[in-house]
């Protein structure tokens, strides 16, 4: 019992490291941040929270059924990601931290957030190795659904802290010089959050 217990600390401090470092995920919701507005974008913070799930329960349940599922479903996924991550890289370059009111600006819909983390490599990695650490017990049906809630509720927390300082740099009102400059360092933790899973 004291080792399962140990087994969900340890999960639980793994987790709020790889939720709150730098990735994919949180340098979207940051980009967000820089130009929306809070209260609109809750829907599109939960459904990134929330798509973290369509990793865990089939990583989950393939380690309880079929293990080569992973290794299968890997190769399409990393062509997929590498696509995913381009096109933030993307939007990163081409986005506008001023804060003057602009109709063209794209808001992104519930669904959207449903794509972020089953097309980036960095939360597959963080999923896969958030099941390693019950390899002393066996995974469970109820292992999956602990492991599920604890990275929900942890996600909404930092996710939502991402997008916050975000919101700070869109009031802070930018010039085009310090605007380039959150523009590389966004690209830069981007890039090597991408390195960091993939190595």
């Amino acid at each position: 019992m004291s080792e399962l217990i140990s087994d969900y600390i340890g999960l639980i401090f793994f987790v709020i490291a790889m939720v709150a470092s730098p990735g994919p995920a949180n340098i979207i919701l940051f980009a967000l941040g820089c130009t929306q507005n809070f209260r609109k974008s809750v829907p599109f913070i939960l459904s990134v929270a929330l798509s973290k799930q369509l990793i865990i329960w089939p990583i989950g349940f393939s380690l309880l059924l079929i293990n080569d599922l992973i290794s299968q479903y890997s190769s399409i996924m990393m062509i997929l990601s590498i696509l995913f991550i381009s096109w933030i890289g993307y939007k990163i370059i081409f986005m506008d931290l001023s804060v003057k009111t602009k109709s063209t600006i794209w808001a992104p819909r519930f669904y959207h957030g449903l794509l972020v983390h089953p097309l980036n490599p960095k939360a597959w990695l963080m999923v896969t190795l958030a099941f390693t650490a019950f390899q002393s017990q066996k995974v469970s049906t109820e292992t999956i659904l602990n492991i599920a809630l604890i990275f929900l509720l942890i996600q909404v927390i930092f996710h939502s802290a991402w997008f916050w300082f975000g919101s700070l740099i869109r009031k802070a009102d930018l010039s085009e010089k310090n605007s380039r400059i959150v523009k590389i360092a966004l690209l830069i933790s981007l890039f090597v959050s991408i390195v960091f899973s993939y190595y």
